[in-house]
C-alpha cells in the first residue's frame, strides 16, 4: 500500500482510499504534506483538526474550480471537480470527533458536491430513499448501466466506517461496464441513517436488505429475478447474513470477509486485540456511536452480536469472497471460516490477493481496481450481465 506516512496506519488506509475514489495525486499531496511532522507525534485533538482542516481546503480548491466550470457552461468538468470534491470533503470528515458539530457540517457539503457531481457528469444515476420495519427513512444511490435492459442489479452493504458515496465513487463505473446495476445503500448504524436519523447498526441484516430488494423489484429496469448483494469490509457479514435469510438475493459477495468480531472483544479479555489495527483515529468514539452505547465496552458487546456462526448453512445461492493477504485489519480466517461453513452453496469461489498480485490490504484498498474488476466480472457471470 501506497504509505505516505511512517507510522499511522488509519490516515494511510485514508489516503489510499481517497486514491480509489478518483482522487489527483498532486492534490493528495497537497492535503498530506502539511500532516507529516505530526502524524504520529501530536495530540489526537490536534492531529484530528490538522487532518480535518488540510483535507478540507484542497476540497474547498476543488468546488471553487467546479463552480467556475459550472458557470462557464463546461458541464463535464464541472462533475469532476465536484466529485473530487466530495471525495476530499469525505476524507476530512471522516477522522473527526461526532461530538465535533463541523462533522455534519462537512458530511452535508460533501454530500451536496457529490450531488452536483454526478449529476453534471451525465451518470445514469439517482438518490433514492426507502423506509425500513421501523418506519425510519434508509437513502441509497443507485447507477444504472447504458441500455434498455432489464438489467442483474447488486445491492452493495457498507462497512463499519464507510458510506455509499464511497463506494460509488470506488466501483460504479466499473460495475456498469459489465452491464450490472449497482444499488449503494447506507444501511443502519452508516452514513444518512446514523449521521441524520441517528438509526444504529442492527445485527438482523436481512432486515436492512428486505426493503431495498422490495423497491428494485417495482423498477422496470432491474430484472427482479437477478438481484444478488455484497457487502465490504464489515458488510462482509451483512451481505451472507442477508442471502442467508432473503431467498430473493441469487448471489452474494464479500469485499473482505467479517466472520465475526472475536479480535476486537480481545481488548476486553486479554485476547491481545491492542495488536490488531483499526482504519479510524478513535475506534471507540465511532463504536459507543454506531451501536448507540454510552460505555465503550457496552458497545463492543453489541458489535459482538455480529456473527456468522450457525448462519452460513444456510446459504443456497453462489457465494464469492475476496480478501488480502496482507490484511491487517481482519485476519485470513475471517475467510477462511465464512467459505468453509458455506456447505450449502452451489457454487463457492474464494480468491486471496497476494502481495506480489497487489490488492492485499485490507478489501484491497491499495489497488481497489483488482477487487473491483474480480467482483463484477464474477457478478455479470452468475447473474449474466
Amino acid at each position: 500500500m501506497f504509505e505516505y506516512f511512517s507510522s499511522n496506519y488509519p490516515w494511510n488506509l485514508t489516503v489510499a482510499l481517497s486514491i480509489g475514489m478518483g482522487g489527483e495525486l498532486s492534490e493528495i499531496a497537497d492535503a498530506c504534506r502539511p500532516l507529516v511532522n505530526i502524524a504520529s507525534g501530536a495530540s489526537r485533538a490536534a492531529v484530528t483538526e490538522a487532518w480535518y482542516q488540510s483535507w478540507s481546503v484542497v476540497g474547498q480548491r476543488l468546488e471553487r474550480l467546479a463552480g467556475d466550470a459550472k458557470t462557464r457552461g463546461w458541464a463535464l468538468s464541472a462533475g469532476e471537480y465536484y466529485l473530487r470534491a466530495a471525495n476530499y470533503y469525505l476524507v476530512a470528515e471522516r477522522m473527526m470527533s461526532w461530538t465535533d458539530p463541523r462533522r455534519l457540517s462537512s458530511y452535508r457539503r460533501a454530500l451536496a458536491a457529490f450531488e452536483d457531481g454526478y449529476r453534471l457528469s451525465g451518470h445514469r444515476a439517482e438518490r433514492i430513499e426507502v423506509t425500513n420495519q421501523e418506519g425510519a427513512p434508509l437513502a441509497a444511490y443507485l447507477r444504472l448501466p447504458p441500455g434498455e435492459g432489464p438489467f442483474p442489479a447488486l445491492i452493495f452493504f457498507n462497512g463499519f466506517d464507510s458510506i455509499k458515496e464511497m463506494h460509488y465513487l470506488l466501483y460504479a463505473d466499473d460495475a456498469v461496464k459489465r452491464g450490472v446495476a449497482v444499488l449503494f445503500i447506507d444501511q443502519e448504524g452508516t452514513g444518512e441513517a446514523m449521521r441524520f436519523h441517528d438509526i444504529k447498526k442492527r445485527v438482523d441484516a436481512e432486515m436492512s436488505v428486505a426493503p431495498f430488494v422490495d423497491y428494485l423489484a417495482i423498477r422496470y429496469e432491474i430484472d427482479s429475478d437477478r438481484i444478488g448483494v455484497a457487502g465490504i469490509s464489515n458488510g462482509g457479514y451483512d451481505a451472507p447474513r442477508a442471502a442467508a435469510f432473503d431467498e430473493r438475493l441469487k448471489c452474494v459477495a464479500c469485499l473482505g470477509a467479517f466472520y465475526n468480531a472475536e479480535d476486537y472483544l480481545g481488548r476486553f479479555s486479554g485476547g491481545g486485540a491492542d495488536k490488531v489495527v483499526h482504519g479510524l483515529s478513535d475506534l471507540d468514539d465511532h463504536m459507543m456511536k454506531v451501536m448507540g452505547a454510552h460505555e465503550v465496552e457496552a458497545g463492543y458487546r453489541l458489535f459482538a452480536k455480529r456473527n456468522l456462526d450457525g448462519v452460513l448453512g444456510r446459504l443456497r445461492v453462489p457465494l464469492l469472497v475476496l480478501h488480502g493477504e496482507n490484511d491487517r485489519q481482519v485476519p485470513l480466517w475471517h475467510a477462511e471460516r465464512t467459505v468453509a461453513e458455506a456447505v450449502n452453496s452451489p457454487q463457492v469461489e474464494y480468491k486471496v490477493f497476494s502481495l506480489s498480485e497487489g490488492s492485499a490490504e485490507h478489501c484491497g484498498i491499495d489497488n481497489a481496481g483488482m477487487h473491483a474488476n474480480y467482483l463484477f466480472d464474477w457478478v455479470a457471470q452468475v447473474l449474466e450481465g
